[in-house]
């Protein structure tokens, strides 16, 4: 499992390092510049408003109610802590390899005055830990169901969350467009890591389905 970690937190680091040094390219800083301008040129001030609380999902408060909730009814019903060890470790992670990337990328930050709330630079944090939590709970929800419906449901409204809570960003002025996709690619790198974790601290590696 340590070997699981250590090998996924280095390939999310040099990963999300190498697509940061890429998008620092004029080719993708001025298209990207472009679809952020027009955005902010275009914004409505009813639709920003609306679009705040959504920004909001990728916040620590946020992350961290639905982490100690639904973890902790999943843990309860399961009869075991990895559930809360795993998302727990899973913002962990985000903290600590987005302080290393933000020191080796050296990303910038829209300014201040196009932005509605304050800006962030590479890899945008939010969206990271929306596709690590919300996809973290939806692997240890459906990982039990038999239904695809049921998964499939499950599974779109997390692809809303991340969607909504990553546009609103661009949307609302607070990063580039480059910092939200590396957000998600940061994040699905993490969370890849954890359920490969979550597999091999399951009964039988992985193997079976805890709690049947």
């Amino acid at each position: 499992m340590l070997r699981t970690i250590a090998a996924g937190g280095a390939t999310t680091l040099l990963t999300t390092w190498a697509v940061g040094k890429l998008l620092q390219h004029d080719r993708v800083i001025e298209p990207s510049r472009r679809l952020y301008d027009y955005c902010v040129k275009h914004r409505s001030a009813t639709l920003a408003r609306r679009l705040e609380p959504v920004t909001t999902i990728g916040g620590y408060s946020v992350i961290g109610s639905f982490s100690l909730l639904v973890g902790g009814m999943i843990a309860y019903q399961r009869r075991s802590w990895a559930p809360l060890q795993l998302l727990v470790g899973g913002a962990a992670a985000e903290v600590a390899l987005q302080k290393a990337l933000k020191r080796l990328v050296k990303g910038t930050k829209p300014a201040q005055e196009t932005s509605i709330g304050p800006p962030g630079d590479y890899p945008s944090g939010g969206a990271a830990r929306t596709v690590i939590t919300f996809g973290m709970l939806a692997h240890l929800l459906t990982r039990e169901w038999d239904s695809p419906a049921e998964r499939l449901a499950v599974w779109s409204i997390l692809a809303g969350l991340v969607a909504g809570q990553g546009g609103s960003r661009l949307y609302l002025g607070r990063h580039w467009p480059e910092d939200v996709l590396a957000g998600w690619l940061f994040g699905a790198l993490i969370l890849g890591t954890l359920v490969r974790v979550e597999g091999q601290l399951a009964p039988g590696g992985g193997a079976g389905r805890p709690g049947r």
